[in-house]
């Protein structure tokens, strides 16, 4: 039985009936705490209800939220405390990697989890990445845990993220693999050095792939991030060409990734990008 129909059955003579096909149909977990993601306005008052009864099923679960947003070039979440313990720190375990993180000062979504095991079974043994949007470590710090041999430089400019950077550096014992650098990317990233680059944002500017072009040595990998309409997997075909003419290297698209759903209408994708620049 699915979720949405466990929580249905369970919850008959609770709400009321016409609001029992409202109620969401999934959640994801991060550490103890289970993200509702846009619940439907019409059970908002039956919100605690929810988040209690989902604490009671799952023992994993010890606080629930509701994610409204994320606003600003910072990826700052806007939560909602729902039901359980008040707090939105915890410890996130995925891929033998340790992530603290607060919920309410960073982004960490759940769904990039196949995304991160991707990376982990195609980056190659002493890769040299670099991450131009590391955050808290969210695509990189599996990579470079389960890859002894790798070497990563994450670029981060939001202060708080780069404060649990640091501290799941530490955690994770790869602080002599692992190298953050704190500023602006299109300022900050290193030149002439990687074998891949992850571009894990959506609003990537001309400025930041002329970037990540110039991180790359001779040759290898930009793995860019972007939303697209359902049914659309559409490539950076206007930031690529502007690059392509301006820099002369061979830019090539080999392949566009569906990650996750974003939005009823909307799908992230990540566009595989090699690149030769002689």
């Amino acid at each position: 039985m699915k979720f949405k129909e466990k929580l249905q059955e369970s919850l008959k003579g609770t709400i009321p009936k016409d609001l029992l096909k409202k109620l969401p149909s999934g959640y994801s977990v991060i550490g103890e705490i289970a993200v509702f993601r846009h619940l439907n306005p019409k059970i908002s008052a039956y919100k605690r209800t929810i988040g209690e009864h989902l604490i009671s099923i799952d023992p994993q679960v010890k606080i629930v939220v509701e994610q409204l947003d994320t606003v600003s070039s910072y990826r700052k979440p806007v939560i909602e405390h729902v039901a359980g313990e008040k707090r939105t720190q915890t410890i996130h375990k995925e891929f033998n990697t340790i992530f603290n993180i607060d919920l309410v000062m960073v982004t960490f979504s759940s769904g990039n989890k196949n995304e991160r095991n991707h990376l982990v079974q195609t980056v190659s043994d002493n890769e040299v990445i670099c991450d131009m949007f590391a955050c808290i470590g969210n695509l990189s710090l599996p990579i470079v845990v389960n890859k002894p041999s790798v070497r990563i430089y994450g670029v981060e400019w939001n202060q708080r993220a780069f404060d649990f950077l640091k501290q799941n550096i530490e955690a994770n014992k790869v602080d002599e693999r692992y190298f953050p650098i704190y500023g602006d990317n299109r300022k900050s990233t290193p030149k002439n050095f990687a074998t891949r680059v992850l571009m894990g944002y959506f609003d990537i500017d001309c400025n930041q792939f002329r970037c990540a072009l110039e991180a790359i040595e001779n040759q290898g990998w930009i793995h860019y991030h972007s939303i697209a309409p359902r049914g659309n997997l559409e490539q950076p075909q206007e930031i690529i060409e502007q690059a392509r003419n301006e820099s002369g290297y061979k830019i090539e698209v080999k392949e566009i990734r569906q990650i996750k759903k974003y939005s009823p209408r909307l799908n992230h994708l990540c566009s595989d990008i090699f690149v030769e620049k002689y």
